[in-house]
């Protein structure tokens, strides 16, 4: 079982007794529960299950079963009795309680009628208060299917992003603006013209770009759509831009939908500062451009295994339930790395078959064209290439650096091959 992976199908039914105790536990520490939902009365119940992580306590049942009650319902016993059939459908559940080294395991059977479509209310419901009660982590959830169909998803996700730029099988390749802030629009059309010449896909701004007076954004979407299509006409290969969007979430819509309108070909936002449901809201507004998600402010949930959110959870299963089609987060590579078997598991949580498109893992931060064998083998092609300093950085200018890693993007094949050799 990997962590943070949505892995606890088919179980369920661990009945509990009018104390709110599940039997299984009276028996066992550990409970096979067979079913995904159970019926209760005359209602038959689907449910959300998470997996949690804390140091092994050996009244960890005991803790289990409170937070099941007192994340659902609040209290059973307290509760007259002449309330509890009707309350019995809105009760949590404990699924297995094990030991693993120093750490406990266990799971919590959230009914679905408890939550509403959003990943504030999943992420309230299952780990709200919970997430100030010490040392524990939010390992994984199992969310059914019927649960993840009232979210849009994402709007072209890989096959998407892959029809629309023409590129059927290697990887993409994205350049980050570096020093936009107070840029003139000729500034913007030179560094843009600039990147778009070396071959690149993409192009995206950073996401701290906010002082751009000189360069409103409608003006941009423009310029960057007049460039693109003349580089179409010459070349044949069609492009993006990426302008980020900023401010509260209400500000973000409006601008989102103005720019839209514009013509914006997509968009890239640090959700994590806005909550994940500003990319749900903009997939029902009708915005069906690709959404890329900048991971800014989402390193303090998935720090270590003692809190938080399970990378594999926040930064893959709940961002493509949102509507990311791209996901940035850190590559195993640079300073700011990410543990390899997270990184990768990121990526197997966007990519997965499920009820939404696949979504572009973006693994950033020291990506650089020495780098790309090693990337190539770890993350296969359907991964972005988003790299900045070294389109910029290179010694040749950015128009160089930016084709170098086209180069090395149109070899992916002999360059995979190579390194399996």
């Amino acid at each position: 079982m990997t962590p943070g992976q949505p892995v606890f199908p088919n179980w369920g039914g661990c009945g509990a007794n009018s104390d709110g105790e599940c039997r299984e536990m009276r028996e066992s520490s550990i409970q096979t529960c067979p079913l995904s939902s159970v019926r209760k009365g005359d209602f038959f119940l689907e449910y959300i299950t998470a997996r949690y992580r804390v140091p092994w306590d050996d009244r960890l049942e005991a803790k289990a079963q409170a937070i099941a009650v007192g994340m659902t319902v609040g209290s059973w016993t307290d509760l007259p009795d002449t309330r509890k059939p009707h309350l019995a459908r809105y009760l949590g559940e404990v699924g297995s309680v094990h030991r693993d080294g120093d750490w406990g395991l266990f799971e919590i059977r959230y009914p679905e009628a408890n939550v509403r479509p959003s990943i504030s209310s999943l992420l309230t419901v299952v780990f709200g208060k919970l997430s100030l009660d010490g040392a524990i982590r939010l390992d994984s959830l199992d969310l059914p299917p019927a649960f993840q169909q009232q979210f849009p998803g994402p709007a072209l996700g890989i096959p998407g992003l892959r029809d629309r730029l023409h590129i059927p099988e290697r990887p993409l390749i994205m350049s980050i603006f570096k020093s936009e802030n107070g840029r003139t629009l000729d500034e913007f059309q030179s560094a843009f013209q600039e990147q778009i010449d070396g071959g690149v896909d993409l192009v995206k701004d950073d996401e701290i770009y906010a002082a751009d007076a000189e360069a409103p954004l409608i003006d941009r979407i423009h310029a960057a759509k007049d460039a693109l299509a003349t580089r179409l006409s010459k070349t044949g290969q069609p492009g993006l831009y990426i302008p980020v969007l900023s401010g509260t979430p209400q500000e973000v819509l409006e601008t989102a939908l103005r720019a839209y309108e514009a013509g914006a070909d997509g968009f890239l936002i640090a959700a994590y500062t806005l909550g994940l449901d500003i990319l749900t809201d903009l997939r029902r507004a009708g915005i069906a451009v690709p959404l890329v998600l900048h991971p800014a402010f989402a390193g303090g949930q998935i720090a270590g295994p003692h809190h938080g959110i399970h990378p594999r959870l926040l930064l893959g299963t709940l961002a493509r339930l949102a509507g990311a089609d791209v996901v940035l987060y850190p590559s195993p590579y640079g300073s700011v790395a990410m543990p390899r078997d997270e990184s990768l598991g990121v990526a197997d949580a966007l990519r997965e078959p499920g009820v939404h498109l696949p979504v572009l893992p973006g693994p950033s931060a020291g990506i650089h064209a020495g780098i790309l064998p090693q990337m190539f083998r770890d993350f296969g092609p359907d991964v972005i290439i988003n790299a900045g300093g070294a389109v910029h950085g290179h010694p040749g200018g950015t128009r160089a650096g930016a084709r170098v890693l086209r180069e090395a993007a149109d070899r992916y094949r002999s360059i995979f091959e190579e390194v399996g050799r």
